[in-house]
């Protein structure tokens, strides 16, 4: 894409008439309200317009002034817009783009940064390849329990932020005095972004190799203009002169804020971070009491002057995100249902612990790869995560790969790597569609709680709630 389209390097102010592809997408709706919010005048696309799982965010973001369109080219020749804005899901030969030759051409992410440096106020980046949605919320969540105003820009939809016009995917105060938003690393469209302070919270294996993630990162650390926050194993990630606090998972590492105590509750967790009080909340798992570090630290970079008392006070009040370990069932169900947006190694590994610690064993677990590039890429990863985080009686079902359009070699299938792991001894299992999936779902008598994981795909869950108990 990047040989064939070319883009703008300098985006228009408002009130500029700016047309979006792909309106529908986590990150291209923020950006939207993001940009109604900043005086601009926004329109849309999305393939995915008639798509019921998805007609609340699309009624919201018309409620707030976005005028929408099948994407079929009718857009921009009704809109007539000054610019158009494209993530790297959109290809040269998009009807829209066809529709507007002339039109100057922005990619998604440097639209989001530069309209985030108007605000001059503090921004901070939450990066890594786990956990920002969540650490997005949860520090945003945070500063405002601190009587702070805030504006976030966030990949997924925040429960303490969404309302009959909102989302929950964009949120802005009258007044804000922090800017807080997710950036992504896959797509290497991080390296637009040049904040005052970065949250790095971890380097998977999702996108491409370790090796590359590192020097992506390294790149993103060496424009931050204030300080950072990142784990303590990648204290040698340069630059070296950068300010920096750390946080640890592990009790040896005496000098980074790191979890003491951990103990799952009926409601979440509560745990003890080191140098701070109790802290009780709604979060699930293990890696709950990380983030939760990772977040004080933050908190204690931009607000020196609170105590940790007071931070940790603040910590309490999040609801969470959507689809991050979100229970669908009834309260008390025999059988629990959780949708989770875990899609990498790491991600379903958290999920799979989470959904043990909470409901107990064994776990039926129904996941969705989110594009076929990502499944080759992380497929021997991910046997190897499974074969260490699924235990006896766990069983995994594997969907077909969700196709959201575009160029693909259509490689591997999900019935190739479920072949292939069940031929290593993993509990795994192809099917071919829902239905299946649900039939098998129903006949099981053993698990504890079923796990539905998956990103992209907004109807999955949709699905979960219509599981049969």
């Amino acid at each position: 894409m990047s040989e064939q389209i070319s883009y703008g390097a300098e985006f228009l102010p408002p009130p500029a008439k700016v047309f979006l592809l792909g309106i529908g997408g986590i990150g291209m709706s923020a950006l939207a309200q993001l940009l109604l919010r900043q005086g601009y005048t926004v329109a849309g696309s999305d393939r995915g317009l008639s798509e019921p799982d998805k007609q609340e965010l699309y009624d919201k973001l018309r409620q707030q002034g976005a005028a929408l369109f099948p994407q079929d080219g009718s857009g921009p020749r009704a809109f007539r817009p000054d610019a158009l804005v494209v993530s790297a899901a959109i290809e040269p030969g998009n009807a829209d783009l066809a529709a507007a030759p002339a039109l100057p051409i922005f990619h998604r992410a440097l639209a989001l940064s530069q309209t985030l440096q108007r605000l001059q106020i503090p921004r901070i980046a939450v990066a890594g390849s786990c956990g920002k949605t969540t650490v997005t919320g949860w520090l945003t969540s945070a500063l405002r329990q601190l009587s702070r105003q805030v504006l976030m820009v966030n990949g997924g939809y925040g429960l303490d932020f969404e309302d009959q016009t909102r989302p929950g995917n964009f949120f802005a105060d009258p007044e804000p005095e922090f800017a807080v938003f997710e950036v992504d690393e896959s797509d290497r469209s991080i390296r637009e972004f040049c904040p005052d302070y970065a949250l790095l919270l971890n380097i998977g294996n999702d996108h491409y190799s370790t090796a590359e993630l590192r020097e992506v990162f390294a790149a993103f650390l060496a424009r931050v203009k204030k300080a950072a926050v990142l784990p303590a194993q990648l204290a040698a990630l340069p630059p070296p002169v950068l300010n920096r606090k750390y946080f640890s998972e592990t009790a040896a590492d005496v000098s980074s804020a790191r979890p003491l105590h951990y103990q799952g509750t009926a409601e979440g967790c509560c745990f003890i971070i080191s140098g701070y009080p109790p802290i009780s909340c709604r979060q699930t798992g293990r890696h709950s009491a990380w983030n939760a570090a990772a977040v004080l630290q933050m908190l204690s970079l931009v607000l020196p002057s609170h105590s940790p008392a007071a931070l940790a006070e603040a910590m309490c009040a999040f609801a969470g995100i959507r689809q991050r370990f979100e229970l669908m069932s009834a309260p008390g169900a025999r059988c629990p249902f959780i949708n989770d947006y875990a899609h990498n190694p790491e991600k379903i590994a958290a999920a799979l612990a989470a959904a043990r610690e909470r409901f107990g064993s064994p776990v039926l677990a129904v996941f969705q790869p989110h594009g076929f590039g990502p499944l080759g890429f992380m497929r021997q990863a991910l046997a190897e995560s499974l074969r260490e985080s699924l235990q006896d009686g766990d069983q995994l079902l594997l969907l077909p790969v969700y196709y959201a359009g575009g160029s693909s070699s259509h490689k591997p299938t999900s019935q190739e790597v479920a072949e292939e792991y069940a031929a290593q001894g993993l509990p795994v299992t192809y099917v071919p569609d829902r239905e299946t999936a649900a039939t098998m779902i129903r006949n099981s008598q053993t698990q504890r709680c079923v796990l539905v994981m998956g990103a992209r795909d907004a109807s999955l869950r949709s699905w979960t709630g219509t599981l049969p108990c």
